[in-house]
C-alpha cells in the first residue's frame, strides 16, 4: 500500500489529543492510518527505520508522522538499545463504581 505523506500529516493535524488511544480512537480514523498503528502494534512497536522500509517514505516524512502522533497521544516512543521505539499509547481502562442508589437498594435488603 501507498502511503500519502500529505495525507496523513494532514489527518494527523486534525485529530484530538487523547490521553491514550481507545479502540474507538482506532475505528475513527481513516483506513491508511490505521493500518499504520495496526502494523505497530502487530509489530509489538516499531523504530524509525523499520517504519520507513515498512511505510516507503523518506526518514525525515516517517519521522514528522511519528512524532506528530506521540504530541497527540496516539503513540508512545520508549528508548531500546539506543534508538526509539514506537508503539501505541493505549487508554488506561477506568475504574467503574456502583452508583450509589445501587448500594442503598442492597443495603435496604440486607438490613
Amino acid at each position: 500500500m501507498a502511503f500519502s505523506f500529505d495525507k496523513l500529516r494532514s489527518e494527523i493535524e486534525t485529530l484530538q489529543s487523547v490521553e491514550g488511544t481507545t479502540m474507538a480512537d482506532l475505528l475513527s480514523i481513516s483506513a491508511e492510518l490505521r493500518s499504520i498503528t495496526n502494523m505497530i502494534t502487530r509489530s509489538g512497536g516499531m523504530s524509525l527505520p523499520e517504519l520507513v522500509f515498512e511505510l516507503d517514505m523518506r526518514p525525515s516524512e516517517a519521522q514528522m508522522l511519528l512524532d506528530a502522533l506521540v504530541d497527540k497521544g496516539y503513540l508512545k516512543s520508549i528508548e531500546a538499545k539506543g534508538e526509539p521505539r514506537y508503539n501505541i499509547a493505549m487508554a488506561r481502562r477506568r475504574g467503574y463504581e456502583v452508583p450509589s442508589a445501587l448500594w442503598d437498594v442492597s443495603d435496604s435488603e440486607t438490613g
